[in-house]
């Protein structure tokens, strides 16, 4: 989870053209294309802050260039952007507020506009989720799936497996999803998923299951897995990196992953 908080004192040090500039931009973030992991937040007290050019409500009615972005879109957004009772008065005391998982103001005019924490256009606004979109812990990885893969799905038994592998082989686990979802959505464009094809193209080390551990039950049910739809699945394909396996199941052009961890018992291990 991602929260800004529109910060009072940043309205404080800008114009009406700043302020303008900075709720256009706003607006894009939430209602225009609101990710489902941002949520934004607000102190009504905003209303009545003194900007350069004076009260915030009557510069946003009165003084901003465009009309029809002042009677209309910017109230509907500030309706839109629930009100909290906290009235925070600096980044600190956001982010050791109750308000989780990463925190950011969100404003016109900050006094040291190099604080990642410090969000007031688009640009700000990428650099901030970009840093820590990819700081992951077993928990974030799991929650921000949807947000960091577009072609893989990780089914219900991986959030226990990544709080069982912990967080010192992380990044190690996220690099290659990320670089199988590459593969998934960049080059597996149709047909069946072709493994060898795959590991020619990247640095995966993909296989199967030898036949002979396959043909043995207590091995095939090993690698039955649960997918997202509640469905068990024998899951085939792995990964090899060190000493994890990633065993997934390609289907309809999405890669499921059905397990992360140490190496599973075969015919010969």
């Amino acid at each position: 989870m991602f929260n800004f908080y529109l910060y009072n004192k940043s309205y404080e040090k800008a114009n009406a053209a700043q302020i303008e500039e900075n709720l256009k931009v706003l607006n894009d973030l939430v209602i225009a294309e609101r990710a489902n992991e941002d949520f934004f937040w607000k102190n009504d007290s905003i209303w009545s802050c003194n900007t350069k050019e004076g009260n915030f409500s009557d510069v946003v009615f009165s003084k901003i260039h465009d009309r029809q972005l002042s009677q209309q879109v910017i109230p509907r957004l500030l309706q839109t952007i629930p009100s909290i009772p906290e009235e925070f008065s600096s980044i600190d005391e956001f982010i050791g507020s109750s308000y989780k998982i990463y925190n950011a103001f969100y404003g016109a005019v900050f006094d040291d506009p190099s604080l990642i924490n410090y969000v007031t256009d688009r640009k700000t606004y990428s650099a901030y989720k970009n840093k820590y979109l990819y700081e992951i812990t077993p928990k974030t990885l799991w929650e921000r799936k949807e947000i960091l893969f577009s072609n893989l799905i990780l089914c219900p038994d991986v959030e226990s497996n990544l709080k069982t592998v912990g967080a010192k082989y992380l990044h190690q686990i996220l690099n290659r999803l990320l670089e199988l979802d590459k593969y998934a959505a960049t080059k597996w464009l149709n047909g069946d998923f072709d493994y060898c094809a795959a590991n020619k193209q990247t640095s995966l080390r993909i296989s199967p299951e030898s036949k002979e551990t396959m043909k043995q039950e207590k091995y095939r049910n090993m690698r039955m897995f649960k997918m997202p739809d509640g469905t068990n699945k024998c899951f085939d394909l792995h990964i090899k990196t060190g000493d994890f396996r990633f065993y997934f199941h390609p289907e309809n052009r999405k890669v499921y992953i059905g397990y992360i961890g140490s190496h599973l018992p075969t015919i010969r291990y």
